[in-house]
């Protein structure tokens, strides 16, 4: 931010009030990316503000480092869709009819909390709050930006992708996308979408902490070589490709031992049920480990020695893995685009093809057999995490995206002069380049 942004700002006599409109308070990437950002948003400049449907622990995350939350409780939405066979779904009209119903419910309700709040600008988190958001900030004129970091499904003919599309042309005054796909998908609309990758903080995911509580606690012994795994336990996630490889890893490493951290969070716990199952008929259940949802993640990255990372689709900047890059992981990782879009060459880390199995155990034993390779990529990735995927860089990020809206609403009640802002991919590369107009 220019110092004569930061001017313009300063002059104002109040920070300007920005409400984040979440999806949930449940804590996964967007929450996690949610509550990064408003505890290091500049407080002379910026007064945030997050709203939740429900309790859960973003609220209490927030309450607890003295960010302002309001629980504001919405209608419950229904699948759109409904399984007929594993790989088979169809349409569910019921749904649809439903959940546009339950839309019209939550915009009724927030425009109320919104016309009390009087906030400068609106950020909306997950698909829901995008529609429901952007209807109530439409309604009141007050400037909205969505957040988006949701890979919108193509299922029944992108159907759903161009209803998004729709929504987005209509109600948003911009967009961040946290991955060029997303940003992709969004089309004709470019000139109001800004890629903007996700960031951790450097000071706290770092190496030299110390993991031996963490290790002791999962009962991993002495000698033990650690690989680690963190996420939703969901199929998109891969975690079972990962197991399955672990398979004729274990018999040929017998100090190995893998970690799956994380639950199902906003899904049944019928794939972790899987998961546990086919431990079981692997003959895995001594070397395998399911600790679940952890709140201490710096120590738990800190007790791993490779971090495994198998989402076969839509992980765009993936918190998770910028954290193993922060954490001083080497990290073999099913090369996926929001992956590729992290690094700078292959060699800062192992790129195996997404769900090959067998490649994936290669890549394994490779790095566990040789000490060499794991030192390189460690020093490789916490490089790239200290160089282009610090939180401060994030933040800066979008508080320009931030600024340019607001001082555009404000403009429009003087002149209308177009403002233009430049975001670049952590690769140098220019992403948008968009015009936030009148």
């Amino acid at each position: 931010m220019s110092e004569s942004d930061i001017s313009e700002v300063t002059r104002l006599s109040d920070p300007r009030k920005v409400v984040f409109v979440e999806c949930a308070a449940a804590m996964g990437g967007v929450q996690f990316s949610t509550l990064y950002l408003v505890q290091h948003l500049d407080s002379a400049h910026w007064n945030p503000i997050i709203v939740c449907p429900e309790e859960g622990d973003l609220t209490e995350a927030c309450r607890r480092l003295g960010i302002q939350v309001q629980v504001l409780e919405q209608p419950k939405l229904r699948s759109t869709s409904f399984r007929i066979r594993n790989d088979v779904r169809l349409p569910n009209p019921w749904a649809w009819l439903w959940d546009g119903v339950a839309m019209f419910i939550a915009a009724r309700r927030l425009a109320r909390f919104l016309e009390q709040t009087k906030p400068h600008l609106i950020v909306t988190k997950g698909l829901f709050s995008h529609f429901y958001g952007g209807l109530a900030a439409h309604k009141l004129s007050i400037p909205c930006i969505w957040h988006v970091q949701d890979f919108i499904s193509e299922r029944f003919l992108g159907l759903y992708r161009r209803a998004f599309g729709l929504a987005a042309r209509l109600l948003p005054d911009h967009i961040i996308a946290d991955g060029a796909a997303i940003s992709r998908q969004l089309g004709s609309i470019e000139d109001r979408v800004s890629v903007i990758l996700n960031g951790v903080d450097v000071n706290v995911f770092r190496p030299g902490i110390d993991g031996a509580s963490v290790r002791e606690e999962l009962d991993l012994p002495d000698g033990a070589i650690v690989i680690g795994h963190v996420g939703r336990m969901t199929p998109w996630k891969g975690q079972h490709y990962l197991l399955e490889a672990f398979a004729p890893l274990a018999r040929e490493v017998p100090n190995a031992y893998l970690v799956f951290v994380g639950g199902p969070v906003f899904d049944t716990d019928s794939y972790q049920n899987k998961l546990l199952n086919l431990t079981a008929k692997l003959g895995l259940a001594e070397r395998v480990r399911f600790p679940g949802y952890r709140h201490d993640m710096p120590e738990v990255l800190a007790g791993m020695d490779v971090f495994a990372f198998t989402s076969v689709e839509k992980d765009t900047s993936p918190l998770t893995l910028l954290s193993a890059m922060a954490s001083g992981l080497p990290i073999v990782a099913f090369d996926i685009e929001g992956v590729r879009e992290l690094i700078d060459e292959d060699g800062q880390l192992l790129l195996v093809p997404p769900g090959e199995t067998n490649a994936l155990v290669e890549s394994l034993l490779r790095l566990l057999s040789d000490p060499e390779l794991r030192r390189r990529l460690s020093v490789s990735a916490r490089r790239q995490a200290e160089r282009k995927f610090s939180l401060e860089r994030h933040v800066t990020s979008i508080e320009e995206v931030l600024l340019n809206l607001d001082q555009q609403s404000r403009s429009a009640f003087r002149k209308p002069v177009p403002l233009v802002a430049d975001h670049r991919h952590a690769n140098g590369r220019t992403v948008a380049k968009h015009s936030l107009r009148p």
